[in-house]
C-alpha cells in the first residue's frame, strides 16, 4: 500500500499493491524456521531411519505450508488482477472484471467468455473471512455508527467562535471518516473494495481512450464512416445514392465499420480472455517430498 505522501506524487492506480493474509504470512515464517532448525539438528546427530523419516516428514509439512499459506496473494498492477492460489494461478485484465465480493473469501466475477452463458467466478485463497472476522467487522461499524451521549449541553452560537475548524472537520485527534471507514471494515472487505475501485477507474480510463479515438463529430453510437444527413458519408459520394449491397464498395464500407466498432470500444477491450496456468513449482513442493516419504517408508 501506498503511504499519503507517495499517494499525491504518484497515481495509487499505477502502482502494483499486493494483498494477502497476514496471519497466515506469520505463520509460514514461523514453520519455516523451526524446520530449518529440525532439519539442522537432525543432520547433526539423527543416524538412524527414525531421523530419516523425521526429517522427510518435515519437507512434507514444509511443501504443503509454502503451496497453500505463503505462496496465495492477489497481486493488483495496472494490466489486472492476479489471483495466486496455491496450486493454479488466474490473471483477470480489469475491463474483464464484473465485480469483486466477499462470501467466505474475496471472488472476483468475470465477463463471459465468446459463447458462454454465463462469466467464471474465481476464488482467492489468498485473502479470506471467517464468520468471526466479519461479526467484528460489523461490530466495530455497530459501535462507530452510536451516538455518544454528551454531559454538558452543548453552547448555542450562531458563528464559531476565530480558527475554529469548519463545520464536519475531524477534530484534533480524531481521525478523518475515510480512516474510520477502513478501520470498521475487515480486510477482505478492505481488499474487495480496492480491486472494485481500481476496476472502475479501469473501465473510465477505457471510456476517455475510446472517445479520444473517435474521430471529431461523430457519435457515440455512430457508426464510423457514417455522415451527416445530406452529407456524404461512407459508401456515399456526393451527388449518389449509399452503396446496395452487391454494389462495389458495399463490402469495404461495411468491413470498415466492423473494424471500428470491434477496436474501439470498451467492449472489444473487455473482449481479452481471462487466463490460467497450473503452479508447477509449489505443486513439486508437495508431491516430491511426498514421494519420497513414500519411498522411505518402503524400504
Amino acid at each position: 500500500m501506498l503511504s499519503q505522501r507517495e499517494s499525491s506524487r504518484k497515481d495509487p492506480d499505477s502502482e502494483p499493491e499486493v494483498f494477502r493474509s497476514a496471519g497466515s504470512l506469520i505463520l509460514s515464517w514461523a514453520w519455516f524456521v523451526v524446520a530449518a532448525i529440525v532439519l539442522v539438528d537432525l543432520a547433526v546427530q539423527g543416524r538412524d531411519h527414525v531421523a530419516l523419516v523425521t526429517a522427510v516428514v518435515v519437507l512434507v509439512i514444509t511443501g504443503i505450508v509454502y503451496a497453500c499459506a505463503w505462496r496465495p496473494k492477489i497481486v493488483a498492477d495496472s494490466a489486472g488482477i492476479s489471483l495466486i492460489n496455491p496450486v493454479r494461478d488466474h490473471r483477470v485484465p480489469w475491463l474483464a472484471v464484473v465485480k469483486v465480493d466477499v462470501v467466505n473469501a474475496v471472488r472476483v466475477h468475470c465477463t463471459p467468455a465468446p459463447g458462454a452463458a454465463r462469466g467464471k467466478v474465481l476464488y482467492s485463497w489468498a485473502v479470506q473471512s471467517s464468520p468471526r472476522s466479519a461479526r467484528k467487522a460489523a461490530l466495530r461499524r455497530e459501535v462507530a455508527n452510536q451516538p455518544r451521549g454528551r454531559l454538558t449541553p452543548r453552547p448555542r452560537s450562531l458563528q464559531p467562535p476565530p480558527g475554529a475548524p469548519p463545520p464536519g472537520a475531524p477534530k484534533y485527534g480524531e481521525l478523518p471518516d475515510a480512516a474510520k471507514e477502513a478501520l470498521e471494515r475487515s480486510s477482505a472487505e478492505f481488499t474487495a473494495g480496492r480491486l472494485s475501485e481500481r476496476a472502475q477507474h479501469a473501465r473510465q480510463a477505457a471510456a476517455r481512450a475510446a472517445g479520444a479515438h473517435r474521430p471529431a463529430g461523430q457519435d457515440a453510437g455512430q457508426p464510423a464512416g457514417a455522415g451527416q444527413p445530406g452529407e456524404p458519408g461512407a459508401g456515399q459520394a456526393a451527388g449518389q445514392g449509399p452503396a446496395q449491397p452487391g454494389e462495389p464498395g458495399a463490402d469495404q464500407a461495411a468491413a470498415a465499420t466492423e473494424t471500428q466498432t470491434d477496436t474501439g470500444s470498451p467492449a472489444a477491450a473487455a473482449a481479452e480472455p481471462v487466463t490460467a496456468q497450473w503452479a508447477w513449482l509449489p505443486i513439486a513442493a508437495m508431491t516430491a517430498p511426498l514421494l519420497l516419504l513414500l519411498l522411505v517408508a518402503l524400504v
